[in-house]
């Protein structure tokens, strides 16, 4: 990494700001920054409502999950008939 950047710090140092070609250059690397960091911000909107809808999507098949086992009743299991003692 360190040859890059000395590459490119060399190459700075020699150019002449004033020229077209470097302005121009500038201006293109700006333009394309701005560019992906809106790109980026989409894409973190976009994954922000993923995540949201992904809890909005477990939230309700933990309210309306059809198979959802029942509670057991707190006498046991046993129906009211056997537990207060009568017969058929």
């Amino acid at each position: 990494m360190f040859p890059r950047t000395y590459h490119n710090l060399q190459v700075l140092s020699t150019v002449d700001l004033q020229s077209d070609s470097m302005l121009e250059r500038m201006i293109s690397y700006e333009t394309e920054v701005r560019e992906l960091r809106a790109e980026l911000n989409e894409i973190r909107r976009d994954n922000r409502r993923v995540v949201e809808l992904y809890d909005l999507v477990f939230e309700r098949l933990q309210e309306d999950m059809p198979l959802r086992a029942k509670p057991v009743p707190a006498d046991g299991g046993q129906d009211s008939a056997a537990s207060t003692g009568e017969r058929s």
